[in-house]
Formats: structure tokens, sequence, C-alpha cells
């Protein structure tokens, strides 16, 4: 694969799986703000979404070749233990890490596709 279409390939993945974690920071701080009966049903669906989340994680660690991916599983692993603990401000930090990761990641890529002119 040409050097500029691993850099698309890879630049995509992070940028998506950002967008993930994003999302899923925001699930998590609804959690936040919902009533005690709600919690347990609301938290079952958000792990069901992290586990989601870790297999587009593994999507992306296949496709493009990037194993640095994999931290932000173990991110997510850890992240899904806090949740399960409700220890949401925790899991949050681990889903900062995970986006940090994910940005590190990429900007090899984004910087390839810049000195192209491709972003």
């Amino acid at each position: 694969m040409s050097e500029a279409k691993k850099a698309i390939v890879i630049f995509h993945c992070a940028e998506k799986i950002k967008s993930y974690l994003i999302l899923t920071t925001n699930l998590l701080e609804c959690l936040n703000s919902m009533e005690e009966n709600e919690i347990l049903g609301a938290e079952k669906l958000l792990v069901a979404y992290f586990n989601a989340l870790i297999r587009e994680v593994n999507i992306a660690t296949n496709v493009s070749g990037v194993q640095g991916f994999q931290g932000v599983n173990a991110k997510l692993e850890e992240a899904i233990e806090q949740t399960k603990q409700h220890n949401y401000a925790s899991a949050v930090k681990l889903l900062s890490e995970a986006i940090s990761i994910t940005t590190t990641n990429g900007n090899n890529a984004a910087e390839t596709l810049k000195e192209r002119g491709l972003i």
C-alpha cells in the first residue's frame, strides 16, 4: 500500500475512534444525572456500547496495522470496570487517556497527508 493510502486509512481510523470516544464520554456523563432506578439499565447499555467500540478498535487495528490502537482497548476495558463500580469520574479519565492515545496514533498520518496537501 502506498504511503498516502496508508496515511488515509490510519487518519480515518483515528478520527472515527476519536469521535466514538467523545460520544462515549458524553454518554457516560449522562449517568451522573440519572436516578438510581435508571442507572442499572443505562450502565448495561453503556457496557454493551463499550464492547462494540472495542470491536471497532480491533477492526481499526487490523485495517491500519497500527498496534498502538491496542492501548485504547486497554483503557476501554478499564473504563468498563470503573463504570460497573459506579466510578464514572475514573471512567471519564480513562476515556480521555484513550482519546490522547488515538490522537497520538493518528498524528503521523495527519502530517503525511498535510505534506501531500490532502488535508
